[in-house]
């Protein structure tokens, strides 16, 4: 029971997360436009704040934050398509709000993550353990797909119970 509630406590966090970095960003916007890392910091440290993580705790949600934002920019912007593509599985699934919230999130950084890209040139792992965003993750030991319609914390692989994992791209 305590383990689900501190699962819980994590995916909220991720949420909230999210929601305060595309908040700062809007914000952002009228002035001039500060880094994600800024931003992100901002979001971590209000959590902090508002007792709703530890420092180590918001610091993995804030890594996991970053990593999706990254991703999906980082897909944005080789293929040009559509961010609905990235997520691999019919959007009706997902809840409007959490879609809006990340896209418009996801497309405000991506002039940042282009920037970023070039220090990130290694493929995105992601791990047993870690909290990720909707959308489709592959095992990279047998190539199973898990699908994630909200915010989760990632299991061990149903079918090889390895721990390592890519977005959407089987091996």
């Amino acid at each position: 029971m305590e383990q689900d509630n501190f699962e819980k406590k994590l995916v909220d966090a991720y949420d909230k997360m999210m929601e305060r970095v595309h908040h700062l960003l809007d914000d952002a916007e009228e002035q001039a436009i500060p880094t994600l890392q800024r931003n992100i910091d901002r979001a971590k440290k209000r959590a902090v704040e508002l007792r709703e993580l530890s420092s180590e705790e918001a610091e993995k949600v804030a890594a996991y934050v970053k990593r999706d934002l990254h991703e999906a920019a980082d897909y944005l912007d080789k293929t040009g398509k559509e961010l609905s593509s990235w997520f691999s599985f019919d959007l009706q699934l997902v809840e409007e709000r959490m879609l809006d919230l990340f896209a418009r999130a996801a497309d405000k950084t991506r002039l940042e993550l282009n920037r970023l890209a070039a220090q990130a040139k290694r493929a995105q792992e992601y791990h047993t353990g870690e909290i990720a965003a909707i959308g489709t993750l592959v095992c990279d030991a047998c190539g199973c797909e898990m699908h994630f319609k909200k915010t989760s914390r990632i299991p061990p692989c149903p079918k090889c119970h390895k721990t390592i994992f890519k977005r959407g791209v089987k091996n």
